[in-house]
């Protein structure tokens, strides 16, 4: 294992996480955001900082929006397992690396309701939504679940200030890095700062995503890269000191090409885009 993930792992518990004020209320956010995009500032990887929602600037707005209307549209999303490392951390923060060492990722989502497409194939925003994503982190392993092997069922369904009734894992250990959650501005737009998730044995990289909508669950599914990008990515510390071989997305039992993000290199960070179409 990479020395710094190692090291990573030891330094925040979920105590510390709420101690640094990685979390906010929903309630609150709401009220300070609403009408505006909650754009995180770009940081250093290893940064510990949870950045609090900010309004950009209308510019700043404006090439998001530009940048998202140039990928695919009017796409359903596919519904994809939650997988075995679910619970429901119930934190709004766009910033959620928590020291997390790994090359660092920014991700512009659109969730839009695509059940009335217009002619020229755009649809419909979902201001308001609340879009939440977990990952594994460079070496492997998901928060939550540092004792390995996959999740069991806990029997209990989360009862959070954005999800409701859904099927959480039980976990081993306190931490939350690499979960969070962000509500969608009036474009249907949520941003995040993470890093690019590491892999694990029989699993392409993947990051998983739910939306959620008056706390009802109306979207699962998982986002993933061309090859070729994670080929790059894992070439370079911390994810070359993984031994074995990765999984490809064509030996992936849940790859789909509706769902892999449009990425592209700003300056030392990866920028990650997807539309997702809800229906």
């Amino acid at each position: 294992m990479n020395e710094d993930v190692r090291r990573s792992r030891l330094l925040v518990s979920r105590r510390r996480a709420l101690s640094l004020g990685g979390t906010i209320g929903l309630g609150s956010l709401l009220a300070a955001c609403a009408g505006t995009s909650a754009r995180s500032s770009a940081t250093s990887a290893g940064s510990a900082t949870s950045s609090a929602p900010m309004t950009p600037s209308s510019t700043a707005a404006d090439d998001i929006v530009a940048a998202l209307d140039a990928v695919r549209t009017c796409t359903t999303s596919p519904e994809q397992t939650q997988g075995p490392f679910w619970f429901d951390v119930d934190s709004i923060r766009s910033d959620i690396r928590e020291q997390r060492p790994g090359s660092v990722l920014q991700l512009a989502l659109r969730v839009q309701d695509v059940s009335a497409c217009s002619s020229d194939g755009r649809a419909t925003p979902i201001p308001n939504c609340v879009v939440e994503i977990w990952h594994c982190d460079a070496g492997g392993l998901y928060s939550g679940f540092e004792s390995g092997g996959g999740g069991t069922n806990s029997g209990e369904t989360s009862d959070g200030s954005y999800a409701s009734g859904d099927q959480e894992a039980t976990t081993t250990d306190d931490g939350t890095y690499l979960r969070g959650a962000q509500v969608a501005d009036s474009n249907g737009i949520v941003q995040f700062t993470t890093i690019f998730p590491g892999w694990y044995r029989g699993r392409t990289m993947h990051l998983h995503l739910k939306v959620h909508l008056d706390r009802e669950t109306v979207l699962t599914t998982q986002l993933y890269v061309e090859d070729e990008l994670a080929t790059e990515v894992y070439a370079a510390a911390p994810y070359s000191d993984r031994s074995g071989r990765r999984t490809l997305n064509s030996d992936d039992t849940f790859f789909s090409e509706d769902a892999i993000l449009t990425v592209s290199k700003q300056g030392g960070a990866y920028l990650g885009l997807i539309n997702l179409g809800v229906d």
